[in-house]
């Protein structure tokens, strides 16, 4: 069995109107809630972490993958995507990476999560959701695989 985790950027900042979005970097309330959810995933295994190229989605990750302890891999596919090229990108993952954790932007995050589940909870900002999925291989990851076992946001912590 594989298991997908999915983490949707922490809160950005809108402060600078000719940032392009790409740029944008986290808000105080982004710096902080992601220091929670790193708190909160220490311990956990994961193998991979594979992050959004966007500013705010690498800021989010940068302590999350130091508390793992794990590689890091930053993936232009998951900015600005959606739910297909989101299970693209799982379904290239190496097999030897039996447990990967999505860092990514909505609403590709909440699609994917509908599409492998059959519904989605909304994922506001730092928000993780983790998916079982009933496959050996990433490649046969396919909607309706998967089931929710865990969603924790940035208020339950």
């Amino acid at each position: 069995m594989k298991t997908l985790h999915l983490l949707r950027h922490a809160k950005s900042d809108w402060g600078d109107a000719a940032l392009p979005d790409h740029d944008r970097p986290l808000n105080k309330r982004g710096r902080r809630t992601r220091a929670l959810v790193a708190e909160h995933v220490t311990g956990w295994r994961v193998d991979l972490v594979v992050c959004s190229t966007a500013r705010r989605a690498r800021s989010t990750a940068k302590p999350i993958v130091k508390a793992l302890g794990c590689r890091a891999r930053y993936d232009d596919a998951l900015y600005a995507t959606d739910a297909d090229g989101l299970l693209a990108v799982v379904r290239a993952l190496d097999e030897e990476d039996g447990v990967v954790m999505l860092v990514g932007h909505n609403p590709s995050l909440e699609e994917l999560s509908a599409l492998l589940c059959g519904q989605s909870p909304i994922y506001p900002t730092a928000a993780v959701g983790t998916i079982d999925l009933a496959v050996d291989r990433w490649a046969e990851v396919s909607p309706g695989c998967g089931t929710l076992t865990a969603f924790v946001t940035p208020a339950d912590l």
